[in-house]
């Protein structure tokens, strides 16, 4: 777990920067940049660093009703020359009706290894080093009342640098992939929408569908279709609360390498769980979160000026998982809990964003996630 010096930074300078951005701006059409520090240390990185960049805008500066696009490029490293860079965006054009997202990722770094299954043990943990690149491209585009539809590109090429050579990614292990590979894919995908803010709902159902077919033919390693299905559902409660609930569901035909099976954990969903501790073909996982403002009546503070007391919120939340090797090998194992809270400071009032900082408790040691937008 990383120490706490890091949560101290990331609250000052987010909370001191938001102030001075905010009696900058003229308009809400005008675009807004970020720039966040990271300090962090943990076991498997040591000491690190890093800087967060956000670009958020709205295309071509017209219509509100268009959704904020946004860019991100988080860039970390670490004493021991680990490095992680991305670029992830999400862009609204014309009204909506043409949606981009996706992401352009490479990092080296070291991760942890439990094997396959859900009932693998904390005593086989291992680490392995890998260099991965990761591009990750999806076009929607609006078909009729709230229902997208379009295709998606996904690249993705892995070297294991560094393993346990008698340990469960050695060359004549189980796992297939362990020295690394590319998979290529192509795939479609549907979408209905209809959240008021896609970085902070407060109303309205969501659906995402996709199946993505991964092949040699392509220029892949391996050959495996992989469907995720992810819905949601948000109210208000309360007054000015916020009800949030999610469920989502992987399934992998074929034969994918450990690192694309279904990961469970992460930062957004069943938070507490170290990403991929527990990994298989199938992903079954729900959660639901309550979001209270602290220094104002409503969760959404609109076109408001908020005073630093005013910008507060918390969130507590709950999550239920599993994986295995099929739906019924995962609804007849023991499902794993994820339960913690978090700590919200509205950054940008007008565009309802949150800087948002979750504690998650789960079967392992305690995590915290750091972010600008919902977990979901």
């Amino acid at each position: 777990m990383k120490i706490p010096f890091y949560i101290i930074v990331s609250l000052l300078t987010i909370s001191s920067f938001a102030q001075a951005q905010e009696t900058a701006l003229d308009s809400i059409r005008k675009s807004k940049k970020y720039g966040i520090p990271i300090i962090s240390y943990s076991p498997e990185t040591s000491l690190r660093f890093g800087l967060v960049g956000i670009y958020l805008f709205r295309a071509n500066n017209k219509n509100l009703d268009t959704q904020l696009s946004s860019l991100r490029t988080p860039i970390t490293f670490t004493i021991n020359q680990q490095i992680s860079l991305s670029l992830s965006y999400d862009i609204f054009l014309d009204d909506n009706k043409h949606i981009f997202t996706g992401e352009f990722e490479w990092f080296r770094f070291p991760l942890s290894y439990w094997g396959i299954g859900s009932n693998t043990l904390n005593e086989v943990e291992e680490l392995f080093t890998t260099e991965t690149g990761n591009v990750n491209i999806t076009y929607y585009c609006l078909l009729k009342n709230y229902l997208y539809a379009g295709g998606i590109l996904n690249w993705s090429k892995s070297l294991i640098t560094e393993k346990d050579p008698e340990g469960l990614l050695a060359d004549d292990g189980p796992a297939l992939g362990n020295n690394g590979g590319k998979s290529a894919g192509l795939g479609v995908g549907f979408r209905y929408d209809r959240r008021d803010n896609y970085l902070n709902a407060s109303t309205g159902p969501f659906l995402e569908a996709s199946i993505i077919y991964n092949r040699q033919d392509f220029g892949g390693d391996f050959d495996y279709t992989k469907l995720l299905v992810d819905g949601r559902h948000y109210f208000k409660v309360n007054g000015g609360h916020i009800l949030a609930f999610q469920a989502l569901t992987e399934h992998n035909w074929g034969n994918p390498p450990f690192e694309q099976l279904a990961l469970l954990g992460g930062r957004t969903i069943m938070r507490g769980h170290y990403l991929g501790r527990f990994r298989d073909k199938v992903l079954g996982a729900v959660q639901g979160e309550y979001r209270l403002p602290l220094g104002r009546k409503t969760w959404l503070a609109g076109e408001e000026k908020l005073r630093f007391w005013q910008r507060w919120g918390l969130i507590g939340f709950f999550g239920m998982g599993n994986v295995g090797t099929s739906y019924a090998d995962l609804f007849s194992g023991q499902w794993k809990y994820s339960l913690g809270f978090g700590i919200r400071i509205m950054i940008l009032p007008e565009e309802q964003i949150n800087f948002r900082l979750d504690f998650g408790f789960g079967t392992q040691t305690p995590g915290f996630y750091f972010n600008i937008r919902e977990a979901f």
